[in-house]
């Protein structure tokens, strides 16, 4: 049996966390009206997740989105990585961090304010270098703010761009993400080809199907034709984002339950997938993947921001959820 860890707040607000994938299962939000929903995409027995293909609510690492042909080069040495999406590299692997067991280092049972998890990826599992301690510390305050913290080391030099899974849905009881109005405060996105890998330049939102500088429901461009929209059969594109005081990368919300997210990173990029291939228990647009990360392959592509992780640094980066009404 998989056991499960609650965080919540006097605000009916509360966070379901298993140590399996470091899987967030729950994040349960009032609407308008009070009614307390989970907002995000789950399987009801927690041993379902073993049998996941969608990383639904997953940790993902050592390296979120894809890389080309599962190679890079680091130093004078090249990689060979797991190939788990024909010849492309995705998140992680074939036993990538979703598909682990995490360690419980720290629980606040009294309060249910935090948890702590930690995993220790040996040097060459799914091909990356480097032994790697990772630890997540998931957390809530009374604001209805969930937060993810990454710290991490390895011993050799490595790369390295986790991230979250969960697949968002603001109204539950409805199916489909397409009438979710959503806002990123990014002004260009990385365009990709067949096999979803970036190509080498950037490409600008206006008078795109991509342009959320404005708040927009996500059906108005999503049937678009558009090669990018074709070539994905929907959204599933990485967004460079603007950096402001406020680290505000998107907000998304849903007009019926009133409910409102806010996502703010200190990372350069958010993924926004719209679940174009979902499914088993889920159905297409059944919800809504907002990750935030590193650029896609960023290390075959040097005009990408780094990913490299040097030996015996540490790694950290930090995402908070503010869960709100309109």
């Amino acid at each position: 049996m998989i056991e499960q860890y609650q965080l919540s707040n006097k605000n009916g607000f509360s966070v379901i966390i298993i140590p399996y994938g470091g899987i967030i299962k729950e994040i349960n939000v009032p609407d308008r009206n009070g009614k307390i929903e989970n907002i995000v995409l789950n399987y009801k027995k927690s041993e379902e997740y073993l049998e996941d293909n969608f990383f639904i609510g997953a940790l993902i690492g050592r390296y979120a989105n894809r890389i080309e042909n599962g190679t890079f080069s680091l130093g004078n040495e090249n990689f060979q990585l797991d190939k788990n999406e024909g010849n492309n590299h995705l998140h992680g692997g074939k036993k990538g961090f979703n598909k682990n067991f995490w360690k419980v280092v720290d629980y606040d049972s009294v309060n249910e304010k935090f948890i702590k998890l930690s995993y220790y990826s040996k040097h060459l599992e799914c091909g990356y270098p480097g032994n790697l301690n990772c630890d997540v510390k998931y957390s809530i305050t009374d604001k209805n703010e969930f937060t993810i913290e990454f710290m991490a080391i390895s011993d050799k030099d490595t790369i390295f761009n986790p991230t979250s899974h969960s697949y968002f849905n603001l109204n539950p009881s409805k199916m489909s993400i397409l009438d979710h109005e959503l806002k990123i405060n990014a002004k260009k996105y990385i365009p990709v080809n067949k096999k979803s890998l970036p190509k080498n330049d950037l490409k600008g939102i206006v008078d795109t199907a991509f342009d959320f500088n404005k708040s927009k429901k996500i059906k108005v461009d999503i049937n678009k034709n558009d090669d990018q929209i074709l070539n994905s059969e929907g959204y599933d594109h990485c967004f460079i984002l603007d950096k402001n005081k406020t680290n505000i990368a998107a907000e998304l919300s849903e007009n019926i339950t009133g409910r409102k997210l806010i996502i703010k990173t200190d990372q350069p990029g958010i993924q926004l997938y719209t679940g174009n291939h979902l499914g088993g228990k889920f159905k297409k647009n059944q919800g809504l993947c907002l990750e935030t990360q590193n650029f896609p392959n960023a290390p075959n592509v040097k005009s990408f921001p780094s990913s490299i992780l040097k030996a015996n640094r540490n790694y950290y980066s930090k995402t908070s959820y503010h869960f709100t009404l309109k």
